[in-house]
């Protein structure tokens, strides 16, 4: 470690303590099964940040230690169950951290570290699962549960003081609902018609105002300072400075941002492998800076401001700005499409760097495609601007809360979608669009401007729609692009949530949104539709047709999308009643079939379709399994059985393809 740098070292310190208690506090959880499967995830970052923050200071037996932990915690993840002694290490790990860092010494950590590898070598010979937090079977039953658990899972630290005014706001909100119901009660009795209109009229308004108060209020509770969090990036790039013989001055400016702490959290590494990068490539060796006429101080400059409700937080710097003609060379090299006169995509490409070598902070490649990834998990973007000989500056778009978004809700025929409002520059009928069609499509003339146009149906692997009549104007990762909908349902706020590996086998889904009642609003992801608009037509031809049988509305609808997405013909079922009409009128080359229905539940429909000759691979899910359900499915005759962790897994479109022989892949 650099002694000459006391205050990294404390910034270190008190990040590293920071993780490493909330590690032994999820190991822990983990000991007495009340982790949430959610919580994982923060738990996997955690530990990749103590790694990479680890090696950047030369501690390398905290670097070990952080490695192994990230390592597990995604093997949990993906459902090993480590036992209970590696639990214990886990968490004796992580909580001998902070001790090693303050006493420079890491022979009880190195031990530990064997012990979290026999861990690890027991997991290539187990199957067992790991006991993560089940959601509440009572509460919506199903394949619902497990999804709705994993939209409403995560937790995060308020201000006690703030919690108790929104509480208070609450009950003003109950009373203003009371004196709503004591106005109908006038009105029963007759009282002035004309009065009740007007007294009735500014209670609502009032209670609507309260309402959207509450709203800011809670989700001003998940916010926290911009600044707060870039207060260590000054001495992190006066240290990056000192060991590569720069003089730099650093600058934080712009409004002090409030953004949601899970983004937050999501970008401070990015930022920091974009400071390295500025640090590293951008400004120039003193002597170098004054023999073209600049002074020998560099400057690094950090902003950030709200735009059109969008966060936008940059990283600048005053150095030689890019080498187009380097980055040219150097994709020519590896092989890399090139499309001039924009190579700024190349840049983003895994594993790309103009660098000769890998030094301790770069050369890699691994600074810009990290920074795209977090952003675009949240629906943001990367935009990259330099001037040759000026400068450099890289521009993170983010949304300002991760609880709630601006989404965009079309409808395709009777199912309804949500794209990311900040995407959508335009919306107009198709009748009013300057609309030609070429060899390879349909393109829109927009703002002089020629751009691809596709179907949304299409694009998302449905049958299109005769009645598409509205377009939308979307901007990609890839370009603008036009896309045709039946509808412009809404613009509404939601709270859209990231389900990982659940939509795995649906490129076109980033998430989805709970709207009350059970339902769900499926969220697009727009860079997918760039892609799909700039290639031929997908053609929908003859595809395996399966039926869903679930009694929740939003259920089948994710379900269905993410199967029509994997190439599918899905029909939906909401009951066995349903389910038997359907197959008796309809040929399907397989069903999926939720275990926890009203009335008839799967399991005695698989017995009927199974007493009446129905042959097809039948597949259950359970968002909350026993092996008491799991037995039962196997004897009436299912093919495959899905439980919550499976379907985190992602095997459910790859079961399905097995089952009706579209590839020969072993499912878990």
């Amino acid at each position: 470690m650099d002694l000459n740098s006391p205050e990294l070292a404390r910034i270190f310190r008190e990040e590293l303590e920071e993780r490493s208690r909330r590690l032994v506090d999820g190991a822990r959880l983990l000991a007495s099964q009340e982790l949430g499967a959610d919580n994982v995830s923060d738990l996997i970052r955690d530990a990749h940040t103590i790694k990479g923050s680890a090696g950047l200071l030369g501690q390398e037996s905290i670097r070990e230690a952080g490695t192994r932990l990230e390592t597990l915690w995604r093997m949990i993840g993906e459902g090993f169950n480590p036992g209970a002694q590696i639990i214990v290490a886990m968490e004796a790990t992580a909580g001998r951290l902070v001790d090693a860092f303050d006493e420079q010494d890491d022979t009880e950590l190195a031990g530990l570290v064997e012990r979290l590898d026999e861990g690890m070598r027991h997991a290539e010979s187990t199957t067992e699962v790991v006991p993560l937090r089940h959601p509440d079977a009572s509460s919506l039953g199903g394949l619902l549960s497990s999804v709705s658990e994993s939209l409403m899972g995560d937790a995060t630290r308020v201000d006690t003081g703030d919690l108790y005014r929104l509480i208070n706001r609450i009950v003003e909100v109950s009373l203003d609902a009371d004196a709503l119901a004591d106005l109908s009660l006038v009105s029963i009795e007759g009282s002035d018609q004309n009065l009740f209109r007007k007294s009735w009229r500014a209670q609502l308004e009032r209670l609507s105002g309260s309402v959207q108060d509450i709203q800011d209020q809670a989700v001003s509770l998940a916010n926290v300072s911009f600044f707060d969090t870039a207060a260590s990036f000054p001495q992190f790039v006066r240290y990056l400075a000192r060991r590569m013989g720069k003089d730099i001055r650093f600058e934080l400016v712009g409004d002090d941002v409030q953004l949601d702490r899970q983004i937050l959290d999501l970008i401070r590494e990015p930022i920091r492998h974009l400071l390295v990068n500025a640090v590293d490539h951008g400004i120039e060796l003193p002597d170098e800076r004054v023999a073209v006429g600049k002074a020998a101080t560099g400057t690094i400059e950090v902003g950030a401001g709200v735009v059109d409700g969008r966060v936008e937080i940059y990283v600048s710097d005053d150095g030689g700005g890019i080498d187009w003609d380097r980055v040219a060379d150097v994709a020519h090299e590896l092989g890399l499409p090139m499309i001039p006169p924009d190579l700024s995509p190349i840049l983003f490409h895994e594993g790309f760097s103009t660098s000769e070598s890998v030094s301790d902070f770069s050369g890699s490649g691994e600074g810009l495609p990290s920074a795209r990834e977090a952003v675009e998990s949240v629906s943001g973007g990367v935009h990259i601007q330099t001037t040759p000989g000026r400068g450099t500056t890289v521009t993170l778009t983010l949304p300002l809360s991760m609880v709630l978004q601006n989404v965009v809700v079309v409808a395709l025929g009777d199912q309804f979608w949500g794209l990311p409002e900040a995407v959508v520059e335009a919306a107009m009928p198709i009748s009013t669009a300057e609309m030609t069609t070429t060899p390879s499509g349909r393109e829109v003339q927009f703002k002089s401007a020629v751009i691809p146009c596709v179907s949304l149906s299409l694009a998302v692997g449905a049958l299109q729609s005769d009645d598409e009549s509205e377009l939308l104007i979307v901007n990609t990762r890839s370009g603008m692009v036009a896309i045709t909908v039946s509808e412009l349902v809404d613009r509404r706020r939601v709270a859209v949530k990231n389900l990982g590996p659940i939509l795995d086998g649906a490129p076109h889904i980033t998430g989805a949104a709970l709207l009350g009642g059970g339902q769900i609003l499926v969220v697009l992801d727009p860079n997918f539709l760039g892609v799909i608009a700039r290639q031929r037509p997908r053609l929908v031809g003859d595809k395996p047709r399966v039926l869903v049988v679930d009694d929740s509305a939003g259920v089948r609808q994710l379900l269905s999308a993410t199967l029509n997405g994997a190439g599918f013909d899905v029909e939906v079922a909401s009951g066995a009643r349903e389910a038997i009409l359907a197959m008796a009128n309809n040929g399907f080359s397989a069903m999926v079939v939720d275990y926890s229905m009203p009335r008839s539940n799967g399991v005695e429909l698989v017995r009927a379709m199974r007493a009446s000759d129905v042959t097809v691979p039948i597949v259950m899910v359970s968002g909350v399994a026993t092996a008491e359900e799991k037995s039962a499915a196997w004897e009436v005759g299912v093919d495959a059985y899905l439980d919550k962790f499976d379907l985190r897994q992602g095997v459910l479109t790859k079961t399905l393809r097995q089952l009706i022989g579209l590839e020969n892949a072993e499912t878990g």
